[in-house]
Order: C-alpha cells, then structure tokens, then sequence
C-alpha cells in the first residue's frame, strides 16, 4: 500500500524561501540536494523515500535505513552533493531506549519528534547546551527530531 507523507517540516520549509534546499545525508555516501520549491511530494513506499517534482517525476530515492539526517538549509548554488557537511546539533545514544541527549541547541529551540507518517508525537523545549528527551513511552521503530531547520532519524529500541 502506497502512503504519501506531506512532512510539517517541508511545509514549513515551503514558505520559507526558493533557495531553500533539503539536504538527504546518507549513513554512507554522497549527500543529495533538491530545491525544496521543486518537491512535489514526498512518498514512503516499501521502506524508502522518493522524492517527486510537481509533475509527479521522480526527483531520486533513498532508502530508510540509509537516511543519516534531512537538513533544511539555504541551497548552495551548484546543488551538487556535498561532503563532510557538519550538522549544529548531536543526538545520542541513537538507538535509544529511554531517554536521547540532544547537544548543540540555542536557547528556546523546540526539539519536535514525528513519526514517519509526519505526526508530530512530541514537543519539548529546550534550554541552550543540551536537552534529555524522554523516548520510553514511543515504541519501537524509527522517527524524524526536529530542531530548527535540522532533521535527524532516532530509532527507538
């Protein structure tokens, strides 16, 4: 069964700016760029990601398990893949179990987790430094935490 998931986050990403870019950061691998303006849709089918132009073309794929972090982020002219992109926050242990540390956030940030049919489950506030998010009632599986304009898949145990 086909499902497609229109993410909060690309909305949001939507109304921002053209060159607004959402930056695919692989476990492995070269990152992939698209102009967020561009993405059509965004389906999950069979436990990988494809991404469509407003024709319903496909823009390129990638795998769930494969998926590092989905940046959001001014495009870089070229849109060509990048390496060694550096990521603002951290966010550990990852597989968790009961609780996830995320590092690196500026002070009233919002630490979202959504689940990959783009339900928001949770909201927590942070403080600058460092917030403790309390993952033991999710169940298992993966999720998108969302800080700012940076997405990063957790996997809950």
């Amino acid at each position: 069964m086909k499902k497609i998931l229109l993410l909060p986050l690309l909305l949001w990403a939507m109304m921002a700016k053209a060159e607004t870019a959402l930056t695919v950061e692989p476990l492995n691998g070269s990152d992939k760029e698209y102009v967020v303006s561009l993405i059509g849709q965004i389906r999950f089918v069979d436990r990988v990601m494809y991404l469509y132009d407003q024709s319903g073309n496909e823009l390129g794929h990638t795998a769930i398990s494969e998926i590092g972090q989905i940046i959001f982020r001014e495009a870089t002219s070229t849109l060509t893949s990048l390496d060694n992109v550096q990521s603002n926050i951290s966010v550990y242990p990852n597989p968790a179990i009961e609780t996830i540390t995320v590092n690196g956030l500026q002070d009233n940030q919002t630490v979202r987790i959504y689940d990959l049919q783009g339900r928001l489950i949770s909201a927590t506030p942070s403080q600058a430094g460092q917030t403790t998010v309390n993952v033991s009632n999710l169940q298992h599986g993966s999720y998108l935490l969302q800080v700012g304009a940076e997405v990063v898949k957790v996997i809950k145990k």
